[in-house]
């Protein structure tokens, strides 16, 4: 059986529990969860009886997870060979890596422009959580964090629309993210990137702040392509098309 994660503490949820939601929204979280994760990774078999026991549920439940997934993208469903986790591909990547550039470079000098007070000394305090998070060794934390960091801003704008195509994106990259995460150096990068984007904002200039976002997300992709390169077999690196 596949570990699940996405739980705290790495565990699973109590047999027939109910976190909040249906069940179904329960499989539903928890496998896109375990797939944006890296803990399922490419390729992997989603058994549908393991998920029935682990929720308690029927398998038209855990069908109708696995459909809602596929819908959007990270499983695909093969009458012969079953439901399956999606491979990454590089052009995919590298068009959502475009989609956010353009949205998030925008979003960030609007941000810079007219974003509260209040909202501006919130990012601030992300930011200082996140280098509280390096220091203590906190993967997960920063992640967290760094995640919210991007939110925070289309939320203080009141972007809600805006918000909600970044975040079909961002989902799809997080797989991609949480391969690159762990390399050395990495966080430390991200969050100085963060704090000169935070810096930007603070400071009330819309070009600066536009010019460190396309410097952090730049940055992003070229590690991508870097990555693609240097591991063209590894089961979780990219798949060209």
């Amino acid at each position: 059986m596949h570990s699940v994660g996405g739980f705290s503490g790495g565990t699973r949820p109590a047999r027939g529990r109910r976190a909040g939601g249906s069940k179904v929204d329960q499989a539903y979280l928890a496998l896109k969860r375990a797939i944006v994760s890296g803990t399922l990774a490419p390729e992997t078999p989603i058994d549908k009886n393991e998920w029935c026991a682990i929720f308690d549920v029927s398998k038209l439940s855990i069908t109708t997870a696995i459909n809602r997934l596929a819908f959007e993208g990270l499983v695909v469903v093969e009458p012969q060979r079953g439901s399956y986790v999606a491979k990454i591909h590089l052009e995919d990547v590298r068009q959502w890596m475009l989609m956010r550039r353009a949205l998030e470079v925008e979003v960030v000098g609007v941000c810079a422009a007219s974003m509260s007070d209040q909202a501006i000394e919130a990012l601030g305090q992300n930011v200082a959580y996140q280098n509280a998070a390096i220091v203590s060794g906190d993967l997960e934390g920063f992640h967290a964090l760094d995640t919210r960091f991007h939110h925070q801003m289309t939320e203080s704008l009141g972007l809600a629309r805006v918000g909600e195509v970044l975040d079909q994106i961002r989902t799809h990259l997080e797989r991609v993210r949480r391969t690159l995460l762990p390399e050395p150096g990495r966080l430390e990068g991200t969050y100085r990137e963060h704090e000169a984007i935070y810096g930007a904002i603070a400071g009330r200039d819309p070009r600066k702040a536009q010019h460190e976002m396309a410097n952090h997300l730049d940055r992003v992709a070229r590690e991508l392509n870097a990555f693609a390169a240097k591991n063209p077999r590894s089961e979780s690196s990219l798949q060209r098309s």
